[in-house]
């Protein structure tokens, strides 16, 4: 198996699944995870030697842009996503994220495959890192009037 591991935990993620799906799909040539998630399934396929097509997706717009600001700006990353945890900073930056959701997020990163924002990914990973559960369905997360 490979050493490598998901940088993040992930609500449904498949990181101990991983040895029986691959000892399932065998060497594929072509492997595409649709819902990649942390990706923990792709990064705990075996060795392997030659050349494989890898794609990993996701309909998750924040989800994109945590790895696209992981692989291109890991140092601003890091220093948004340092700092101690408390309901207050997890609240609001859920509540930032959750408003910020929309279709434009996804247009906007199809239109540039560098468009990502490193301070709004730290937050991403916060809040998948803290929370319990899956925090991103509708929940009561709004941001009124700045509060």
């Amino acid at each position: 198996m490979s050493d490598l591991r998901a940088p993040f935990p992930y609500f449904g993620g498949k990181r101990r699944a991983a040895p029986i799906i691959w000892a399932a799909l065998g060497d594929p040539g072509g492997y595409v995870e649709p819902f990649a998630g942390s990706a923990a399934v792709l990064l705990g396929r075996p060795t392997f030697t030659g050349r494989r097509v890898e794609t990993i997706n996701d309909a998750d717009g924040w989800l994109v842009n945590t790895w696209r600001a992981i692989r291109l700006s890991p140092a601003e990353v890091a220093h948004h996503a340092a700092g101690p945890v408390t309901e207050i900073d997890y609240h609001a930056r859920l509540a930032w994220l959750q408003e910020r959701r929309t279709d434009g997020l996804v247009s906007w990163l199809e239109g540039d495959p560098e468009a990502h924002d490193a301070k709004a990914a730290a937050w991403w990973l916060y809040v998948a890192a803290c929370g319990i559960g899956d925090p991103w369905g509708a929940g009561p997360w709004r941001v009124i009037d700045g509060h």
